[in-house]
C-alpha cells in the first residue's frame, strides 16, 4: 500500500514526536538503580505509639457511651433528698384569702421493673422486625412482578402461532402457508 504525501507527512511528524518523548524520558535502568538505592522509610516508634494511643481513646470512648446506654435510668432518691428536701406545692383556694393555703400531693412517676422494661423492648423489636419483614416481603412482590419496558416492543399478534409446535392432523397445506413462497 502506497502512502500519499499527507500520509508521509503525518508520519515523519510522528517519528520526530516519538524520538523527542524518548530523548526526554529517563532510562528504566536509572530509575530503577535509584530506587533500589534509597532506603526505606522505617515507621518511627513515636507515629505507632501516637496511633495505638487513639486508638485506645477511641476504644474508651465507645465503652463509655455503649455502657451509659445500656444503664437502667433509675432515679436517685437518696440524692435527691439530700439536696432538697421536697415539698408538696401549695396553691391557694380562692382569691380572697378566707380560706386556708390547699396542700395538693404529687404524682410520683411509678416505677418500672426490669422485666417490664425488657417485655417493652423485646416487644418494639419485634415490631421492627415485623415491619421490615413486611416491607421485604412488598420490595419482593414488586420486584417479582416487574417487567421489561420494551417486552411489548418485542411481542407481536402472531407470538402464538410462533411458539407452538404443528398438529400431526394438520394439511400440508395449512403448513405450506407458513413457508415463504418461492
Amino acid at each position: 500500500m502506497e502512502l500519499g504525501g499527507e500520509e508521509k507527512k503525518i508520519q515523519a511528524l510522528f517519528s520526530e514526536l516519538r524520538l523527542a518523548d524518548e530523548q526526554a524520558a529517563p532510562s528504566f535502568l536509572g530509575v530503577w538503580n535509584r530506587a533500589q538505592l534509597r532506603p526505606r522509610a522505617r515507621v518511627s516508634p513515636l507515629n505507632f505509639s501516637l496511633a495505638a494511643a487513639a486508638f485506645a481513646v477511641f476504644v474508651a470512648v465507645v465503652a463509655l457511651a455503649l455502657w451509659s446506654n445500656s444503664r437502667p435510668q433509675t432515679p436517685q432518691t437518696g440524692r435527691q433528698i439530700a439536696a432538697a428536701p421536697s415539698t408538696p406545692p401549695v396553691t391557694p383556694a380562692s382569691t380572697t384569702g378566707d380560706e386556708p393555703l390547699k396542700v395538693l400531693p404529687t404524682k410520683e412517676q411509678p416505677r418500672v421493673s426490669r422485666n417490664a422494661r425488657a417485655a417493652g423492648f423485646a416487644a418494639r423489636q419485634k415490631a421492627e422486625l415485623l415491619a421490615a419483614r413486611r416491607a421485604e416481603i412488598r420490595d419482593a412482590t414488586a420486584i417479582s412482578s416487574w417487567q421489561s419496558p420494551t417486552a411489548t416492543l418485542l411481542s407481536s399478534q402472531n407470538d402464538a402461532l410462533l411458539n407452538s409446535l404443528p398438529q400431526l392432523n394438520e394439511s400440508v397445506k395449512e403448513l405450506k402457508s407458513f413457508l415463504p413462497n418461492k
